[in-house]
Formats: C-alpha cells, structure tokens, sequence
C-alpha cells in the first residue's frame, strides 16, 4: 500500500513504523478525530496560521476513528484542499491511542506529534514544544493550567484531573506529568521505541506511552500551558464510566509494570 498517497483507508495493525535517513517533512501533526464536525474546519485553520509562521515544513494526518457525524467530509474537505494533509480512514473505532499509533505509521516528519482537534492546549504552543526538542529535549508536553471558572464542568473535570494524576503519580512512582495533556510531541526515534512496547489503545493510551517514557530515562520537557475549553465541541468522556475503567487499567498496568521489572523488562 503506498503510504505517500493523501487518502488511505485502512484496518488495524497494517503498518509498520520504519525510520528513514532523510525525511520528507520537519514535523508530523497526528489529529485524532471522532465526532469532530461542529469545530474541526476552524481548528485545522488556527494550526496552519500556527505552523505558517514557523520555519519548520509540516504535514497533518488526521486519522478519523469511524465517527457517526460528518467529521469524514470535513476531512475529505480539508485534505482536498492541502497538499500536505492526509487521512486514515478506521472501519471500526479504535480509541484514541489506537488512532494516534496508526497515524505515526505512516508519518514522514522528525518530529511526530499529535494534537486534539478541538484545540482545548492551543495550537499556539506548538513551536515551543519543537523548539524543546530541537533543544535536546526527547519528549515535549504541555502541562495545562485550568483557568478558574465556576462553571460545574470545570470545576467537576479538574478536579478529576488532579485526582487521575494524583493515582498515576502514587501507583506508577512517576513524577507528576500531565500525562493526558492533548498536546505532545516526540522525536521519530523515541516514538517509534515507544510505540514497539506500547500496547493500549484508548484513553490509557498516555498513561502508558508516558509511563514507559519516563522508566526509559527519556528526557520529557513540560512547558506551561492552558487549557480552555471549546464550547463547540461535545465532550465523549463519561467521567463516572470512564474513570472507573481507567482505574481497573491503572491497576492492571500497575502489576504489569511490577511484573516486567521483576524479569529485568522495566
């Protein structure tokens, strides 16, 4: 299958990730999509005025995880219109992580990182994170800050937040990283060892891809950063359901961990 083409519609685990000696591009956006309609044009045109005005020559991939909305037409859309943009199209929903794995497959960039559509972690710290990495940083990050509000949903979602990070930090012995952050980028070589051992492929897609980073001594840079939610977009996370499962992960992981330092893995 030829992964130059703009339009690829695949199924799970049919590429594999090679590094290259040269790379047709400096950095590769991977964006995520599922239910993306109501806000993914506005968001795609704030990532190229940001990346525009950067010196760095960039592709975006945007992998739409099998959405039941019009997310697939604005994407053909977007990529119609940009030489330098092209989809993944999944037959069944994979998650987050599985999305964000399967888009750095076919990424050409030095630098692979990936970025949620609705733009919560702003598009504008995009070139902060690059420059870390070019700085000899592995990992780059944004560590976001929640703008007080009284809104129940922030205050509700925050709190969560600090709590999961909390746990991650406890059960993991990790130091405290805004792992969940939407906004993260790798150099190629890095992500590619990552993704070799990272096996989830849903929302604990981060815990475990940051996780290994951390027991693997890369060097991962958190720069300051807000997050701010977009209005437009309609939130898939069930915070009771889903935190509850990320818990049973978490768990899991946990032994997982211990079992794999206990055979000299880890």
């Amino acid at each position: 299958m030829d992964c130059e083409r703009n339009h690829l519609q695949i199924t799970r685990n049919c590429f594999i990730m090679s590094d290259v000696a040269e790379h047709t591009f400096d950095v590769s956006i991977i964006v995520p999509c599922y239910q993306e309609e109501g806000h993914i044009l506005e968001s795609v045109q704030k990532i190229y005025e940001v990346m525009n005005k950067t010196k760095y020559k960039f592709e975006i991939i945007f992998v739409e995880d099998s959405s039941t909305d019009k997310t697939k037409e604005k994407i053909l859309q977007i990529t119609n219109q940009f030489t330098n943009a092209k989809y993944l199209l999944h037959s069944e929903n994979t998650g987050k992580g599985g999305s964000i794995a399967d888009g750095a497959k076919i990424a050409n960039g030095k630098f692979i990182g990936h970025i949620d559509i609705d733009l919560d972690v702003s598009a504008d710290y995009i070139p902060k994170l690059l420059s870390e990495l070019e700085s000899g940083s592995d990992i780059a990050i944004v560590k976001r800050k929640v703008k007080f509000n009284i809104n129940p949903y922030y205050l509700i979602r925050n709190a969560a937040g600090i709590f999961h990070r909390s746990l991650v930090k406890i059960m993991l012995k990790t130091p405290h990283m805004d792992i969940q952050s939407g906004c993260k980028f790798f150099k190629r070589d890095v992500l590619s060892s990552l993704l070799n051992e990272t096996k989830s492929q849903g929302w604990f897609f981060d815990v475990e891809i940051m996780t290994r980073a951390f027991y693997r001594n890369y060097h991962i840079k958190q720069i300051d950063g807000f997050y701010i939610r977009n209005k437009k977009k309609k939130s898939t996370v069930k915070l009771v359901a889903d935190g509850v499962k990320q818990l049973k992960m978490l768990v899991q992981f946990s032994k997982q961990l211990k079992e794999e330092k206990r055979k000299g893995i880890t």
